[in-house]
């Protein structure tokens, strides 16, 4: 179905007022643009009577928006900021295809990253873009083509695959073991700080897979997985991290796993991609490759 034609002012007007709006100065908008004020002045008072109201008051010391004007500057920044991050995404490219890929942060540093090379000797004829979220991508909005998130999988518009389980298990610093006393029972670990980034019954839960019920804590949360990672690290407590992440951490003796018991309390992490259409060969490349990464993971355990 062809879309209708798009009812728009001048585009050329639109930038005009689009500078002249953020800097509220039509000699600083001329400059910005490489256009003498004259023209400015021009394009911005055609704009304002093709639309029949006032967009800016002209002042000899200071230019204001008018209540019009505020509504349009709002509308034409954000659409030529989503103009901007588009024209990122493509350019410099050099002829490959670009493939748009949103991935949570600690995700990415962690497991990701480390692996992404594999993937690039595969497809040397992709340009693969990251773009950190902790949220799934509005893939129509945004421009995203495919995503690695955390949480339920429950998310509207989207098909999923699990790439990592989220389960969680307790680490902590090997230089706070002295001061913890003797680990021998999961219920020991309630003498430390317990570090949560989510809710405190992911620790709750915890406690019930050792078969420990957990009273009133000292506890911290903190809401960000690298934050969380590096109180560890210091000896400020014992954190609840994903467990498919530490191997690193583990084999090089920076944190230690006081107890084998791990939680799942409902959220992993999940490829994600739009569910309205058939998922392009790029994107097709990426499933594959990161599907493989994944059960070569889940077989290695």
């Amino acid at each position: 179905m062809t879309r209708p034609a798009r009812r728009l002012p001048s585009l050329t007007a639109l930038r005009s007022f689009e500078a002249v709006a953020r800097t509220l100065s039509f000699t600083r908008a001329a400059a910005e643009l490489g256009v003498t004020q004259a023209a400015i002045s021009r394009q911005v008072s055609a704009l304002e009577a093709a639309l029949a109201v006032k967009l800016v008051v002209r002042g000899r010391a200071r230019n204001a928006l008018t209540d019009a004007g505020e509504a349009l500057y709002s509308g034409v920044n954000r659409a030529f900021d989503c103009v901007e991050q588009a024209v990122a995404r493509i350019s410099g490219s050099g002829g490959r295809e670009i493939l748009n890929v949103s991935v949570a942060p600690f995700f990415s540093a962690y497991w990701l990253t480390p692996r992404l090379a594999s993937f690039l000797r595969r497809h040397p004829e992709i340009d693969l873009r990251l773009h950190h979220s902790y949220h799934p991508a509005d893939f129509r909005r945004e421009g995203i083509d495919i995503g690695v998130n955390w949480g339920s999988g429950l998310w509207p518009n989207a098909k999923i695959d699990l790439v990592l389980a989220g389960d969680l298990t307790p680490v902590m610093s090997p230089a706070l073991a002295p001061r913890a006393g003797r680990l021998a029972h999961p219920r020991d670990l309630l003498r430390l700080q317990l570090l949560y980034e989510f809710d405190l019954g992911d620790w709750k839960a915890w406690f019930e897979a050792s078969n420990v019920a957990m009273p009133e804590v000292d506890s911290l949360r903190l809401s960000d997985t690298h934050a969380l990672r590096r109180m560890a690290l210091d000896g400020h407590g014992v954190a609840l991290l994903f467990a498919d992440m530490l191997d690193e951490d583990l084999a090089a003796g920076r944190l230690i796993q006081p107890f084998p018991v791990q939680v799942n309390t409902g959220a992993n992490y999940y490829l994600n991609y739009p569910s309205d259409s058939e998922l392009p060969s790029k994107s097709a490349k990426f499933k594959r490759w990161i599907l493989e990464q994944s059960s070569g993971r889940s077989a290695a355990r």
